[in-house]
């Protein structure tokens, strides 16, 4: 079986960990050093997953692990 990312329900799940951390977009852009805050907004809509690098950094600031961002779902 193959495995995959779930763009949109990770999207979500960054979305629900912001909230639970009182983390704004703005809050998160100043953080990751991103100039304006598409790439953070393209997460939550799943059109994007975050990299790897991100992904690292995201998990810091959550204080949760990686695999709690990502929603991996089997074919």
């Amino acid at each position: 079986m193959k495995k995959q990312v779930n763009a949109v329900k990770t999207g979500e799940n960054i979305a629900r960990l912001m909230r639970l951390n009182h983390i704004t977009t703005y809050d998160l852009q100043m953080t990751l050093g991103f100039q304006s805050g598409t790439n953070i907004y393209n997460w939550l809509k799943g059109r994007m997953i975050p990299s790897v690098h991100h992904l690292v950094n995201l998990s810091e600031i959550f204080k949760c692990p990686i695999e709690e961002i990502l929603v991996i779902e089997e074919d």
